[in-house]
């Protein structure tokens, strides 16, 4: 059985056909979320350092709907563009910094990518997540 996670300011997401997250099997897939300042319309905040902790918190918002904390993500996949402020290997500290903001040991599984792009022109990372459901 699936149950999709939808926060109410996350609502237009269904227009895209997607969910912010899926619990299933005893696990809550988060979909991806982009470093946004504003939903509707989408907005970016500016620099890799701002996108990062807009995405989680974005994420944030998603676990707490799903009556869940950082303490339940066991998997992190992060997908960084290469830009001005350089790709992933400039951002792998700003993302350290961040997960070490929200978690504690044990650490989340954590994989990054570095992409050619994402679905919104200008945005630098992209946060995908797997939870305990």
């Amino acid at each position: 059985m699936r149950e999709g996670i939808t926060p109410p300011e996350m609502a237009h997401y269904r227009g895209y056909r997607f969910s912010p997250a899926v619990r299933a099997g005893g696990l809550l897939h988060l979909s991806g979320q982009l470093g946004l300042v504003s939903l509707t319309p989408p907005e970016l905040t500016q620099g890799a350092a701002g996108q990062i902790a807009a995405a989680f918190d974005l994420q944030a918002r998603v676990l707490k709907e799903a009556g869940r904390d950082w303490s339940a993500v066991i998997e992190i996949m992060s997908f960084h563009v290469a830009g001005p402020e350089g790709g992933l290997p400039a951002q792998m500290p700003l993302m350290m910094a961040a997960l070490g903001e929200r978690f504690a040991e044990p650490y989340p599984a954590w994989t990054a990518v570095e992409v050619a792009g994402l679905a919104l022109p200008g945005a630098l990372v992209e946060i995908r997540m797997v939870a305990l459901a």
